[in-house]
């Protein structure tokens, strides 16, 4: 009997083949009667046929000389050129033999096999320039039959044992030749055996409007194609890696009962009655069904869906790292407090994964904790564990169908997929991901999506494309046991206008601390950060004040930013009652708007769209969220600085076309670079109408009327033809300046009607015919991306997917003037190893976040204030030639995308970038 191998290291393909059935047993075992049975046999099929191609010679011989045994392939073996082993395994099933009750599971076997392992290459193999060479191995077939059909019962003979132990039947193997004839003379494309699954984009219409009917057709191709890739990768982890793991590890966590949480949740808020249970006791059909939840900040939306994901798989996805973080946190402490290990039921998946799990073991005083580190991001990357806390960027992508997406839908199959903040994301990302919930649920997979504000735009298509009753769809400030707290407010607004040199702002900021309070001051831009920052600190010195002041933004050095958010987490806000009273200034960027749990007494802030405001809004009088009653002072605690300077645009010399629209303020920054300007300021304009008494905020009113008015329809371009558009932000601050020093209430209701009527008039005046005003479409990005999607778009690669789906554009550097002790650092690290013993872990942790900072890539003057690194400056001198090459070699891979960037870099202050927007 011939030796097949299926990987380099000497696995046999017996051995390969039984252990992607067992990991689809274990699959089997752990979802049991959720799908139907012949799905099942299905999967079992393809995990038996799946690699029945790597019988070729010409792979035999090319995977033993990968293994560096190549002596084992005999000397007069002629050698041909292999096709994919994945497309070749088609001849060798035998599709007449099986026995499925629908005929449509033999196309989902067959599509999952040829489809296992995708190649960019796979289109040119089926109708185009590669088609030939499965032309030229049918013929090889044929004239080599004898060889062929000798290697055909080596495999049925070597495969019979995995197939009768899973009751399968052996004569779907063998050599297919009624296939064989024909594909010597015909394409592959042609056969009507499959479909390219990542390329209906390329189909003509009807082709894919058929595709798209076959529904069941569709997730059951999903759901074999995507466990297949689940278990033989997850096979290919285990044989190929010494993590210790085994096959069984596939699905290692279990699911907590109702019950089970519902105990862990009245010992965490020390009453039985807590409203999470309370609701679903009353809502008892919303238990596991498609759901939006529209809560505060702070009213426990995690622990109602904990509630609502039981007794299921959970992937739970935040946007950003340190939010992500902290529901690690919080789950751990829940699985923890069930008496479960929350090491083996809750995963952690985010680019700085590993690090975090690394120094989580490393605290923990664990000894093994590399190793340690390696199985649980191996368990993480694979899904195998019962909750998988993610960035969306992790699982989002996969609605844009790059090849392997499967992987992911098979997974939420019968799961539950929790959304928190969806707001957060820009319009391309949100709908990226409104189409990746209606894909998981029609794949049959469960959707919360949470969020403490959200568009009726976003809303709306969520009800469409979900199908949600008005029950699916909870206020929860709406809800009558919740009527106090809606009523209640801890926020009143007021705004300060300056003359674009912060003068005004600053000396309220400043007072306000000499009051006693804990004052946060919110930018839009890193620039704008320093700028008040160094006003602030210019006349504190100035008066000799000695009031403790900090700035916060994202270009600090890593492990910098980490101290200053703990500094200010734990000394300056922190959001707990024993804290320290005395006063403090924290100036920062929108970073704090959800990733941090502060509690300020003040907020001064530039304008942004309603719901960012909102987020910045719950860092003041944090401790007030769950009360009824006014809890706001009787002045401002939150003022909006409104920029009134001058436009840079103002200090050169203009074009003609300039001229027209000159002498225009800034409002504030990043209104072309962050936020959208008239989304901006239609947020503003809403909150002037109320305080004027002008119009309310019901989220049901229609301001098309009122915005036709002066003075408002002067804070809007005017649509062409209608009318003169200068000036659009003087005309704005010259209404701001006749209300100063009047304050507005908001209730908590209010604030979320706000955000709701001014996404509302936006959709609203985007649909009238002819309106006088021109605002900036928001909305039709998102529309848009919705669109590509549902004609059937699909992503070549992986990549692309993530990149589309987060606008990548920040590089990761080394700031020049620390090059060298960068050098030293690692020169020093590496003093005394060898390349074995190199732990990129270590290095990552002890090293790169004390010299790496992230700089948008437009401040790096498109790439000229970018260097590569020196890595010969690395290298200990007393290296051999040999382990130079070995460690040289490693450093290049690990520190691929670090860069040296010729910018200066100040220890309060950060990365400054000169000239920016």
């Amino acid at each position: 009997m011939a030796d097949f191998w299926a990987k380099s290291n000497g696995i046999s393909l017996s051995k390969h083949t039984g252990d992607v059935l067992a990991a689809t047993g274990v699959l089997q075992k752990k979802l049991g009667n959720k799908v139907p049975g012949d799905w099942w046999l299905g999967l079992k099929y393809a995990a038996l046929l799946h690699d029945s191609g790597k019988v070729d010679p010409a792979f035999q011989e090319r995977i033993k000389k990968q293994g560096q045994k190549a002596g084992d392939v005999p000397a007069d073996e002629p050698k041909y050129k292999d096709i994919p082993h994945s497309i070749l395994s088609l001849f060798f099933v035998r599709p007449e033999n099986f026995t499925f009750s629908q005929p449509y599971l033999a196309y989902a076997v067959i599509s999952a096999i040829v489809f296992h392992h995708w190649r960019e290459s796979f289109p040119d193999y089926f109708l185009g320039s590669q088609e030939y060479l499965i032309r030229k191995k049918a013929g090889e077939l044929e004239e080599r039959a004898a060889l062929w059909n000798r290697l055909s019962r080596d495999l049925v003979a070597e495969l019979t044992i995995q197939a009768e132990k899973y009751e399968l039947d052996p004569a779907v193997m063998g050599l297919n030749t009624t296939l064989t004839e024909y594909l010597r003379y015909n394409t592959l494309g042609s056969a009507g055996l499959l479909i390219p699954p990542y390329t209906l984009v390329y189909l003509p219409e009807q082709i894919r409007a058929k595709a798209a009917r076959g529904d069941e057709k569709d997730r059951a191709r999903v759901f074999i194609a995507g466990n297949l890739m689940r278990a033989d990768h997850f096979a290919s982890m285990v044989e190929e890696s010494n993590t210790g793991l085994q096959i069984d590890a596939i699905e290692s966590g279990r699911v907590f009962t109702t019950g089970e949480i519902e105990r862990t949740l009245k010992e965490k808020f020390n009453t039985p009655d807590y409203w999470q249970k309370q609701f679903f006791q009353n809502h008892k059909e919303a238990k596991g069904d498609n759901l939006v939840l529209v809560a505060p900040t702070g009213f426990g939306k995690t622990e109602f869906a904990f509630l609502w994901g039981a007794e299921k798989k959970n992937f739970i996805l935040l946007p950003m790292r340190a939010a992500v973080n902290k529901i690690w946190e919080r789950t751990r402490d829940m699985v923890e407090s069930l008496g479960e290990k929350g090491d083996d039921q809750v995963a952690l998946l985010h680019s700085d994964a590993a690090l975090e799990t690394f120094s989580r073991y490393q605290q923990q005083g664990d000894l093994e904790s590399e190793s340690n580190t390696r199985k649980a991001m191996e368990l993480a990357r694979h899904l195998a564990r019962t909750y998988i806390i993610a960035t969306a960027d992790q699982v989002a992508p996969a609605a844009l169908r790059y090849p392997g997406y499967e992987r992911i839908f098979a997974a939420l199959m019968n799961g539950a997929l929790v959304i928190d903040e969806v707001q957060a994301y820009d319009p391309r990302a949100a709908a990226i991901i409104t189409h990746l919930v209606q894909q998981n649920a029609y794949l049959g997979g469960s959707n919360l999506i949470m969020t403490a504000t959200l568009p009726p735009f976003i809303s709306r298509e969520l009800v469409k494309r979900l199908g949600l009753a008005d029950h699916q769809v909870i206020r929860l400030i709406d809800e009558p046991e919740f009527e106090g707290v809606a009523a209640s407010c801890r926020h009143r607004l007021g705004f300060n206008v300056h003359a674009g040199d912060y003068a005004s702002a600053v000396t309220a900021i400043i007072r306000a601390a000499q009051q006693g309070k804990k004052v946060l001051v919110v930018m839009n831009t890193v620039r704008a950060a320093c700028e008040i920052y160094d006003k602030i600190m210019a006349v504190l010195q100035q008066e000799q004040l000695a009031i403790e002041t900090l700035l916060l933004h994202s270009r600090f050095i890593l492990k910098q930013k980490e101290e200053l958010e703990k500094a200010v987490v734990e000394k300056y806000m922190p959001n707990r009652p024993d804290r320290d009273a005395g006063p403090c200034i924290v100036v920062a960027t929108q970073i704090v708007e959800a990733s941090l749990d502060i509690d300020a007494d003040v907020l001064f802030t530039e304008p942004s769209p309603a719901d960012s405001l909102i987020q910045r809004m719950g860092r003041v009088f944090r401790r007030f969220a769950r009360l009824t009653g006014n809890n706001a002072p009787p002045e401002a605690n939150v003022i909006i600085i409104i920029n009134g300077g001058d436009q840079p645009l103002n200090r050169r010399r203009r074009s003609d076309q300039e001229e027209k629209t000159a002498g225009d303020v800034q409002l504030a920054s990043g209104l072309k670079t962050v936020y959208n300007r008239d989304l901006t300021a239609l947020s503003l304009v809403i909150l002037l109408m109320a305080l004027k008494g002008e119009a309310g905020l019901s989220p049901g009113s229609s301001l098309a009327e009122e915005l036709k008015r002066k003075p408002w329809v002067d804070c809007f371009k005017k649509s062409k033809g209608k009318g003169n558009s200068g000036n659009t932000n003087r005309r704005l601050v010259e209404v701001i300046k006749s209300i100063t020093g009047q304050t507005l209430l908001l209730t908590e209701k209010e604030k979320m009607d706000w955000v709701e009527l001014t996404y509302g008039t936006l959709d609203e005046l985007r649909r009238i015919d002819n309106y006088p005003l021109q605002l900036q479409d928001y909305i039709q990005k998102y529309e848009e991306t919705l669109a590509i999607l549902d004609h059937g778009y699909c992503s070549d690669r992986k990549r692309d997917a993530e990149r589309l789906f987060r606008d990548i554009n920040a590089i990761t550097g080394v700031p020049i003037e620390k090059a060298g002790e960068f050098y030293d650092s690692i020169r020093t690290w590496l003093s005394g190893k060898n390349a074995g013993s190199l732990n990129f872990l270590e290095l990552a942790l002890a090293i790169l976040p004390r010299f790496t900072v992230n700089c948008p890539f437009l401040a790096t003057s498109n790439g000229e204030r970018v260097r590569d690194l020196d890595f010969e400056a690395m290298l200990p001198p007393e290296l051999d030639i040999k382990s130079i090459t070995k460690i040289r070699s490693r450093l290049e891979r690990w520190l691929k995308g670090i860069y040296i960037l010729d910018l200066p870099y100040d220890q309060v202050k950060g990365l400054e970038v000169q000239n920016e927007q």
